[in-house]
């Protein structure tokens, strides 16, 4: 029996696909980001807003992801949604959650950073 060999791309990696059918929504009615994946809420990025000093100030307070979910750049994902609209704001960010501040020290100067 002869068969024919099919040359193919390697198959993408869950990473990638997750990273494809991923999307980040804003809730502002909620004060928070949404990360949604293929129709399910998988992860959260709470935050509160305020005037301090003049400036608005988005304080990052938690982000939370269902297990299953970590360890595919989705974290990071949710996180660059919220931080371009702090940016698109002309806003400052206070970073309270300790994996948006870990992101901002190893990319520093996305946004303007507020005081804590």
């Amino acid at each position: 029996m002869n068969r024919k060999h099919r040359q193919s791309s390697p198959p993408q990696s869950a990473r990638s696909i997750l990273q494809q059918i991923s999307q980040v929504v804003h809730n502002p009615d909620r004060e928070r980001f949404e990360l949604w994946v293929a129709g399910d809420l998988v992860g959260v990025l709470g935050y509160s807003a305020e005037e301090v000093d003049g400036q608005r100030t988005i304080t990052v307070l938690h982000t939370v992801l269902y297990d299953e979910y970590t360890g595919h750049g989705l974290g990071t994902r949710l996180t660059r949604g919220a931080l371009a609209y702090v940016r698109d704001q002309g806003a400052r960010v206070r970073p309270v959650c300790s994996f948006t501040k870990d992101f901002l020290d190893s990319h520093p100067g996305i946004v303007p950073l507020a005081p804590v």
